[in-house]
């Protein structure tokens, strides 16, 4: 079994794990990072939020979960 990627982001990411906008991005040297895409479309957003999110305007629901995305 593997570890859960979303766990070494230090904070839980709240609303954003499962958002379709949110991507989590694993360095080489094995720490995440999140980052919003609706980011590059609307300045409003921050390109790297404060998690944990609890409210987001431009929240979205995935498809599914978004665990291993």
């Amino acid at each position: 079994m593997h570890p859960d990627p979303w766990s070494k982001l230090g904070s839980p990411p709240g609303q954003c794990e499962a958002c379709t906008h949110a991507k989590l991005n694993l360095t080489r040297r094995g720490a995440a990072y999140l980052r919003c895409l609706k980011a590059a479309e609307d300045a409003r957003f921050a390109r790297y939020p404060r998690l944990p999110v609890r409210d987001c305007p431009g929240f979205e629901p995935s498809g599914g979960a978004q665990r291993g995305r």
